[in-house]
């Protein structure tokens, strides 16, 4: 039983499987029909609001941006209880739920997931039909451990499709890094590529000035960020590798579906593919 109930946080931290046998405790308590999380398939009455020491931080360092203001983050409904994926995790999941059954039930397709989440990896390693890797430059408990910016352990035109989630505000050379993604995606495939992003900001700051923790906290709301993404700054750096982008929001899957899956209104999923030619589509 014990066996059972370690195997999927091994490698993970201690803590992480405390916290997953509290959620099992308290899970009847969000027990209900009203929402469902696209992850785990959980049922529930309502999902748990973001960590109080986050929105805290912010007002602390006076960010320069309310915090409500931020494209896809739900701070009412921002985990599960029941797995813990984050209302991000669960657009990706949306996304992927729709995608991945779509490809040739006879073929397994190579997918790299760079810093994974716990709940999310769980899901993806159950699709058969998928060949699931994770990928991380720090942690020890992934597959294969590259720095995102130069990937030769992936071959030109390798994966068939890639999760990049919040990884690029972390990078110092965040163009290098798009363009190794775009080199090992196969023509035809895809990939999801996030960062925290402001509604009405449109261009990247960027200031090598701002190189101080509290600084950091200041203008790009997080101690070990580089930049704050502008939404037609962070579209156009994607193009400028070769992607093209596609942006889905509400509309592209359903305002009943976000309700449902606890996502906000304004939340954006952006994914890239890479032409069949291989060019540059703007």
């Amino acid at each position: 039983m014990l066996e059972k109930l370690t195997a999927p946080y091994r490698g993970y931290k201690l803590k992480d499987f405390k916290k997953a046998l509290v959620r099992r405790l308290k899970l009847p308590l969000y027990r209900g029909s009203e929402f469902e999380c696209p992850v785990c398939d959980a049922r529930l009455n309502r999902f748990k609001p973001i960590f109080k020491s986050f929105p805290r931080k912010l007002a602390e360092s006076g960010f320069v941006y309310p915090i409500e203001s931020f494209e896809t983050l739900n701070l009412a409904a921002y985990s599960c209880p029941s797995c813990d994926a984050s209302d991000r995790e669960r657009l990706y999941a949306l996304c992927l739920r729709q995608r991945l059954p779509a490809l040739d039930a006879g073929q397994r397709y190579r997918f790299i997931d760079f810093a994974p989440s716990l709940a999310l990896s769980r899901l993806l390693r159950a699709m058969d039909r998928l060949e699931y890797r994770t990928a991380d430059y720090f942690r020890p408990n992934v597959d294969d451990r590259v720095d995102i910016s130069d990937m030769p352990l992936y071959a030109d035109n390798s994966v068939d499709a890639f999760l990049c989630s919040h990884i690029l505000e972390h990078v110092p050379d965040d163009r290098a890094a798009m363009r190794e993604l775009f080199r090992i995606l196969k023509p035809g495939g895809f990939g999801i590529v996030m960062v925290p992003l402001v509604v009405g900001v449109t261009q990247t700051h960027e200031d090598s000035a701002i190189n101080t923790p509290a600084l950091r906290w200041r203008h790009y709301a997080q101690d070990d960020h580089l930049r704050l993404y502008g939404t037609q700054d962070f579209v156009a750096r994607l193009a400028a590798a070769g992607f093209v982008v596609r942006r889905l929001d509400h509309a592209h899957f359903g305002a009943d579906t976000f309700a449902r899956a606890g996502i906000a209104d304004n939340s954006v999923l952006y994914v890239v593919e890479k032409t069949a030619a291989g060019q540059i589509q703007l």
